[in-house]
């Protein structure tokens, strides 16, 4: 990686968040300006990235952590077969944890994408219900979010529950 246009770019960089739909993570990280694909699992969302530069990662996790200010956010991140992992909370980068013990009980998938094991594309087949593509235009965002709080809003007054997988 030294030197060429991949200098700087990590091999796989994710958002992964304990935000419980994956069509919100999508929506915000399309009005964040962070193009990828997003994939609902049972310990949360996950957002993997189109483009794994330094400077869109970083935005990444500012963006999603602004959003969610008072969820877990981690961000990771693989570069010549090595994992990091780095917390951010509120917009700000924090400390950059173990990866073997901040995934340790992470769902399976995200342990195959972020190693490198499979690729989004791989694991697609099997997740269809699942998936959401953060490669929307801002107005649809600005619009998914706003639809998914009538649907969340509704849902509270009614008293009902999303369907279970």
């Amino acid at each position: 990686m030294a030197g060429g246009e991949n200098a700087g770019r990590a091999e796989f960089a994710a958002v992964f968040t304990r935000l419980n739909d994956q069509r919100v993570l999508a929506a915000v990280m399309a009005l964040g300006g962070c193009k990828g694909r997003t994939l609902l699992t049972s310990a949360g969302a996950l957002g993997v990235l189109d483009d794994t530069s330094r400077a869109a990662v970083d935005r990444a996790g500012q963006v999603v952590s602004n959003f969610a200010k008072n969820v877990p956010i981690v961000v990771i991140e693989r570069t010549d077969g090595q994992l990091s992992v780095r917390q951010w909370a509120q917009g700000h980068a924090g400390e950059s944890l173990p990866p073997g013990l901040s995934l340790n009980d992470a769902p399976g998938v995200v342990l195959s994408l972020s190693s490198g094991a499979q690729s989004f594309d791989d694991v697609a087949p099997s997740h269809e219900d699942k998936i959401a593509d953060a490669r929307m235009s801002k107005w649809k965002a600005f619009r998914t979010l706003r639809n998914l709080a009538k649907e969340t809003r509704g849902r509270l007054e009614t008293g009902s529950q999303p369907p279970l997988d």
